[in-house]
């Protein structure tokens, strides 16, 4: 599956926006490499909410499968993914193929199990072992795979998912040795650092990568809300997407007529700086082109992913450093290529939050350990600044929008849970125009002490106890509107909310059950949460934590 992504993508660019770069420096080629992105962007906008929906994301899509639901990685979405992307990155999207490719692996891992009639249980531990599948196919680097699926998905360590992992990258990579020759698609040398004092400029690499990191995680969202003022103003009120998409294109298109290395995928200006090539000046705007670019492309959205992006930046911006460093200190023996490796594998770290597969990345790109110290220097401080700047990374956020947790419980599986996965649902709800008699006959049966109650749209308006039913029985006054025994629920529960949340404001008010609606703008009535929902999924936990897993001894 990735190599056949990769070779799509090559292709995609090979007759789309390739042609238009080669041609030469005119109106004609100007206008085309505007107007490729611009209108690839504006049209996949339009197709993907119709035919593929969930296709748009990368890391995120596969994070929030792992965590909530596999059947995400469906084969529409699958399907999607591939046409989409290729067309995407083909068109000059100065986006990654890594974060598709993850989701193309991690959904046909999860398709194979389906196939081979692997039981249920098994099939989530199935998209890391394809996320290691696919990172070790892209770049030969089977170990950094294992370990990005662990550091980046899973967010644990779990030995029946490790071995799993392990045999799934070395597979990929022997498949991409076999069909690709084995060629590194960042082919780097061995890099050298001759001096101490290097490690003081390594350092300030380091800060400068996570500051740009942080920041750019706070930018996107500031500049997703300007696109939406931005199509509001212009009156694509109807389908903004596609509007906000045809700027971004454009925008991308411009930056690439400055610096047409910026435009697509951009491994070989990468591997460029890490054998040491290339200038300071060629660098630095190749680092703020593709900077700018790679915000406005998140921002619309156009559909790529943040893996590539995370390595231009980085090594753009360590070679820039190296070869100014170099020219101000002819005799200090510098090799941007050693600076464009270190500011590679910081970037990455401040970006994505993977420390040990940033590391670890370098180490297999280059075959030699000599940057061990100023690699783990850089990935350290990149990862504290940036997490200063924004705790959260782009994935994270994307994960946050669509309700999935990404925060590892400390040792309690359920505080990793929302209260949508927990509540009952649909609860016994009275209508708010029903008689108490009405109320009664509905929840009969039922042994609930009290019960949510919702007007005729299906809005919460209050509770009903079920002492008060016994009570109207015994007053002889059940032909009563429920309305006239209603109070106010003490506790209003969201369905996204944590269940860790949940359970500490329903300890704080004393109570041990409470109604959940949508949203705090959106007060539909959608389930109820009570002790015994808690003890049930609490239960079934455990049951699952004793059942063994993928390969190993778990």
């Amino acid at each position: 599956m990735a190599v056949l992504f990769h070779e799509a993508r090559q292709l995609a660019y090979a007759h789309m926006v390739g042609p238009a770069l080669a041609m030469t420096p005119g109106p004609l080629r100007g206008l085309l490499v505007v107007a490729i992105p611009a209108a690839m962007g504006a049209l996949l906008a339009w197709a993907l909410p119709r035919f593929a929906p969930s296709s748009g994301g990368g890391l995120a899509l596969v994070r929030g499968a792992y965590e909530t639901d596999v059947e995400r990685l469906g084969p529409r979405t699958l399907a999607g993914t591939f046409v989409a992307n290729a067309l995407s990155l083909g068109a000059g999207t100065p986006l990654g193929p890594e974060g598709p490719t993850v989701v193309l692996t991690s959904g046909f891992a999860v398709g194979a199990a389906r196939l081979l009639r692997l039981p249920p249980r098994l099939l989530r531990g199935m998209v890391p072992v394809g996320t290691a599948a696919g990172i070790a196919a892209i770049f030969n680097a089977p170990i950094t795979g294992v370990v990005f699926a662990l550091e980046e998905i899973i967010g644990t360590a779990s030995r029946g998912v490790l071995g799993s992992a392990l045999l799934a990258a070395v597979a990929a990579a022997v498949v991409e040795r076999s069909v690709l020759g084995g060629r590194r698609l960042l082919p780097a040398g061995a890099a050298t650092w001759a001096d101490t004092r290097e490690l003081v400029g390594f350092a300030l690499v380091g800060i400068v990568c996570g500051l740009m990191a942080g920041a750019l995680a706070r930018i996107v969202p500031i500049l997703s809300k300007g696109f939406a003022e931005l199509s509001r103003r212009a009156g694509a009120r109807k389908n903004p997407a596609v509007f906000q998409c045809a700027v971004a294109g454009a925008a991308v298109g411009l930056l690439g007529i400055a610096s047409p290395d910026t435009m697509g995928v951009g491994y070989q200006p990468i591997s460029t700086w890490l054998l040491g090539g290339g200038s300071a000046s060629g660098a630095g705007v190749a680092w703020v082109a593709k900077t700018a670019g790679v915000a406005l492309a998140l921002a619309a959205p156009l559909v790529g992913g943040v893996f590539a992006p995370a390595l231009f930046l980085g090594a753009s911006l360590g070679s820039f450093t190296g070869h100014l460093v170099r020219l101000v200190y002819p005799a200090g023996g510098i090799d941007p290529g050693a600076w464009a490796l270190v500011g590679m594998g910081a970037f990455f770290a401040g970006f994505l939050r993977t420390p040990l597969a940033s590391i670890l990345i370098v180490f297999e790109l280059t075959g030699d350990y000599g940057l061990v110290l100023p690699q783990m220097l850089t990935v350290a401080l990149a990862s504290a600044v940036a997490r200063r700047i924004s705790h959260d990374t782009l994935v994270e956020r994307a994960l946050d929008e669509a309700g999935v947790s990404h925060r590892p419980p400390p040792g309690d599986p359920l505080l990793d849970l929302r209260v949508r996965d927990v509540m009952s649902s649909p609860p016994v709800a009275p209508r708010l125009g029903m008689t108490l008699l009405e109320a009664a006959r509905l929840a009969a049966g039922t042994r609930h002490p009290q019960y949510p109650v919702a007007d005729e749209q299906g809005r919460l308006a209050g509770i009903l106890e079920a002492d008060t039913l016994d009570e109207a029985a015994r007053q002889g006054a059940l032909a009563d509107p429920v309305s006239t025994r209603l109070r106010p629920a003490p506790i209003v529960l969201y369905a996204s909310q944590r269940l860790e949340e949940a359970a500490l404001q329903l300890a704080r008010a004393g109570e041990t059950r409470a109604p959940v609606v949508a949203s705090a703008d959106d007060p539909k009535l959608l389930g109820f949460l009570s002790a015994a929902d808690l003890l049930r999924v609490r239960l079934l936990k455990d049951q699952e934590d004793r059942e063994p897993a993928l390969v190993g001894d778990g």
